[in-house]
């Protein structure tokens, strides 16, 4: 009954007493309060990208013991194994951890010492793995006198097939 009186009466809804709070004039307290809402916006978002700026200059993107890491990804090694050469590493002192991977040196049995005597093995398959075949022998091969190369006729880069010919049918070949 309520909407029909709305309706056939033309009595004022809530809807629009409503609408009439917002149709005011706007005053020096609103306008305050808007300009103290951008201002704390954009305080807080001074100090959150200070902070952010402030992390990634203590973590130090550029550091050996991140190219260490890095170097252990690129040569998609497992955990246990990062594990491993971070205490070989560790144990040689390495202030550039990431020369185990320059240096077979620091691979051999005589610079890890007894502390790695029982993981010897699988450090050898890592040097492997990591240098290639290169330090599997430990023998120096001479140096001897440069062989003066003999140039050879490079080989064609596609097969040498046949020239295609143009297949004709008989009925619109040459008539004599």
């Amino acid at each position: 009954m309520d909407v029909i009186s709305c309706i056939l009466f033309a009595q004022r809804s809530r809807s629009d007493g409503f609408r009439d709070g917002f149709r005011g004039t706007t005053g020096s307290d609103d306008v305050l309060l808007g300009l103290l809402i951008v201002a704390a916006l954009v305080a807080g978002m001074w100090a959150i990208s200070r902070l952010v700026s402030v992390g990634r200059k203590r973590r130090g993107y550029n550091g050996p013991w991140r190219l260490f890491w890095a170097l252990c990804k690129a040569h998609h090694l497992n955990w246990s194994d990062r594990w491993l050469l971070y205490r070989v590493a560790r144990n040689q002192a390495l202030h550039d951890p990431g020369r185990l991977f320059l240096e077979a040196q620091h691979w051999e049995e005589k610079n890890l010492g007894p502390r790695f005597a029982l993981e010897y093995p699988r450090l050898k398959a890592l040097r492997t793995r990591i240098f290639g075949e290169m330090t599997r022998s430990p023998v120096v091969e001479p140096v001897s006198r440069p062989v003066p190369l003999v140039s050879r006729p490079a080989p064609p880069l596609f097969p040498g097939l046949p020239s295609p010919t143009l297949d004709v049918p008989p009925w619109t070949g040459e008539r004599r």
